[in-house]
């Protein structure tokens, strides 16, 4: 298996940190900057990216969300700048109907931009489109479903899961707060977590909450299993907007150059 960071943008979030993240100190500011510069804007505001993954083996190509869309997106108007997976899955040697499964780790603008063609078609038209049916009962039929997820189910190609469970080779874990029906990623180089955590202070203080969480206790929560399920398989937690990836601790050395870890195995 061959996990491929994509890193669909990178921009500094549109709010201060300490309004994003209540709680938010000079000591995790301190930590942050010692340890994780990458994700620190030059003026000190919070520098995030916007990753993708693309994850190969023998089974096919599963494309673990699909970032921040074109030019003129929702999520390119809010952040000032326009995504790249196509030209990165390109540059990957994979094209868009090379796709066999799109994983949403949740349904949210900077997480399903590259969803649809201009057209309003499923990008990846041989894919099979993954989302929890939490997340569905969360959207309704409202905007986010109309915009994301609608052609997908017009197409025939949405599948929805009811909680954790297996997707090929792949572990779908549902891990809600973000968002009722947000999932994590477990695959056998890393956990790919989505939104569990937004900024990397949260690995180490899992209960510094994220204004945008639906549910900040429970986010919190499941935040703490993710961490506790890095810390005891030893798989790098890749979040999709920290510069680098996490484990269970967080320590300094833990962190050092772990996204070298994502790769083959």
């Amino acid at each position: 298996m061959d996990v491929t960071v994509l890193c669909d943008a990178v921009a500094v979030f549109p709010e201060p940190v300490e309004t994003a993240l209540p709680g938010w100190s000079a000591e995790h500011q301190e930590w942050t900057a010692a340890n994780l510069p990458g994700n620190v804007a030059a003026d000190g505001g919070w520098l995030l990216h916007f990753h993708c993954y693309l994850v190969t083996s023998e089974r096919g190509a599963v494309l673990v969300d699909t970032g921040i869309g074109p030019a003129g997106s929702d999520a390119a108007q809010w952040l000032g700048t326009a995504g790249r997976l196509p030209t990165l899955l390109a540059a990957a040697g994979v094209g868009a109907d090379d796709i066999d499964t799109v994983i949403l780790t949740h349904v949210h603008l900077d997480h399903a931009g590259w969803n649809t063609t201009e057209s309003g078609r499923p990008r990846f038209a041989n894919a099979t489109y993954v989302v929890q049916q939490a997340e569905l009962d969360h959207l309704g039929d409202g905007p986010a479903y109309e915009r994301y997820l609608k052609p997908i189910a017009a197409a025939g190609q949405l599948r929805a899961m009811r909680g954790s469970g297996a997707l090929g080779d792949l572990r779908l874990l549902l891990t809600p707060g973000h968002t009722p029906g947000h999932q994590c990623v477990v695959t056998a180089v890393a956990i790919l977590g989505g939104d569990v955590l937004v900024h990397p202070a949260q690995a180490r203080w899992p209960e510094l909450v994220y204004v945008y969480e639906r549910d900040p206790a429970v986010a919190v929560t499941s935040r703490r299993d993710v961490l506790a399920l890095a810390a005891a398989t030893g798989l790098p937690l890749a979040a999709a907007h920290p510069h680098t990836a996490l484990t269970g601790t967080a320590s300094a050395q833990d962190l050092s150059n772990l996204h070298c870890r994502l790769g083959q195995r």
